[in-house]
Parts: C-alpha cells; sequence; structure tokens
C-alpha cells in the first residue's frame, strides 16, 4: 500500500483517504464492546461503569474477545452485573454462567476476580466508580486506582479507560495501544491519539474507532474497511 502523507488527509494510492477508512472502521466495526455486553457507557452510571469494569476483567483473560463479549452478555442477563447480587447470591451459580459461556477453564478465578472486586468497590467507592474518578483527578490516577479491582492490570485499565473515556473528561483521548495499535498501523493510520481523535471527527467517533481497530486487529478488517484501505 502505498501512502502520502499529507496530516489528517493521507491519500491512498486509488484516492481514498484516511478519513474514509476511519468512516469504514466505525461504520463496519464499530461496536462498543461495552454495548456488546449490554451496558451503556453514556449514562455514566455505577451500575453501567461496574458492568464495565466487570467487562474490562473479562477482557484482561486469556480468553478469545468473543467469549469475553458473550460471557459479559450472560453476567448481565443474570443480573450478576449488580453489585449486590455478586455480593449476596451463591458463587455456584456465577461459576456456572462462566463455565457455559466459554470460561471453562477460568470460571473459578474469574468468580473469584468479580466477586472480590464487588467488595472492592463497594467498600473503597460505595459502589459508585465516578468517585474512584472524583478522588484520583488524573488520567494517571484513574489507571492506577482502577488497578485496585482483582483482575485488572494495566492492561485491564487501559481497556475500561477506551470506553469510559465517553464520559470521563480525563481520559479523552485514550492512547492508541494494544490491538488498536497494530489494527491503525495495518490500515495505514496513525497511531497518535490526538491525530486518530482528529480524524474520527468527535469523541463518541473516536470511542467507536478504537474499538473498530481492536475489532479489526483481532478479527480481521471488514470487506469495506479493507476496500477503503487499499
Amino acid at each position: 500500500m502505498c501512502i502520502r502523507w499529507t496530516f489528517d488527509t493521507t491519500v491512498m494510492e486509488d484516492g481514498m483517504t484516511q478519513k474514509d477508512v476511519v468512516k469504514a472502521l466505525i461504520d463496519e466495526q464499530g461496536t462498543l464492546y461495552s454495548e456488546s455486553m449490554g451496558a451503556d457507557i453514556s449514562k455514566n452510571t455505577p451500575q453501567e461503569l461496574f458492568h464495565w469494569l466487570e467487562g474490562a476483567i473479562m477482557l484482561s483473560a486469556r480468553i478469545g474477545s468473543h467469549q469475553a463479549e458473550k460471557a459479559g452478555r450472560a453476567l448481565r442477563d443474570a443480573g450478576f452485573h449488580r453489585i449486590g447480587d455478586l455480593r449476596e447470591r451463591e458463587r455456584g451459580s456465577l461459576v456456572r454462567i462462566l463455565n457455559e459461556h466459554g470460561y471453562a477453564r477460568y470460571d473459578e478465578s474469574t468468580a473469584n476476580y468479580l466477586r472480590d472486586t464487588a467488595e472492592w468497590a463497594e467498600e473503597t467507592y460505595h459502589g459508585d466508580l465516578r468517585k474512584l474518578r472524583e478522588e484520583a483527578g488524573t488520567r494517571e490516577e484513574i489507571l492506577k486506582a482502577l488497578q485496585g479491582a482483582k483482575g485488572i492490570g494495566q492492561m485491564g485499565a487501559e481497556i475500561f479507560a477506551r470506553e469510559a473515556q465517553l464520559v470521563w473528561d480525563e481520559l479523552y483521548p485514550a492512547d492508541v495501544s494494544g490491538p488498536a495499535e497494530r489494527g491503525a498501523r495495518d490500515l495505514g493510520l496513525p497511531t497518535d491519539a490526538d491525530r486518530l481523535a482528529d480524524l474520527a471527527g468527535s469523541r463518541e467517533r473516536y470511542v467507536r474507532l478504537l474499538a473498530a481497530l481492536t475489532r479489526a486487529a483481532l478479527d480481521g478488517p471488514a470487506d469495506k474497511v479493507k476496500e477503503a484501505a487499499e
């Protein structure tokens, strides 16, 4: 692929621009991982944020992202996206749901992570992760504080930040890292967050673009994305 750099309107050899690639990515593969699990980050409510924290734990495990999405949805359907249910209901029910949705090798450990994280969130922030944001204040401190949750390391904190940036100003624009960075490179897009956000055109579109780049890297780019990038 021959590329001629002209800042954010890079022209591919067939006349397509980086903006064309970005549009195709968002249109074809821009479903948020939180959305596919049933969480609505845009509400910025304690329950939705906690469910997405669960999602970040799931996506941090050595499990395929599709399995993580499926399991995250199953947890919500069973009510285990709520802190109270995780703390009070029988652990065996949680293990069984994880086992049946792709976590056979990690059902016990993941169940422990989720229950421990519910305890941590309740005891440290009264179940409201917005208090974590208030107390931390900066992007770096938010990422550090998130790692107090069981099963969340640096990668998990960045996964959470990638979609929580939709409603938390301190996290926007999130770094282009992990599979998203690889996807951007493969498709001839910049890996600088500010430049990529400019190409996206809005905060929501940037969040969706990072999700799309992650999906393109993990699953392969959609046909229309390939066409735009050729």
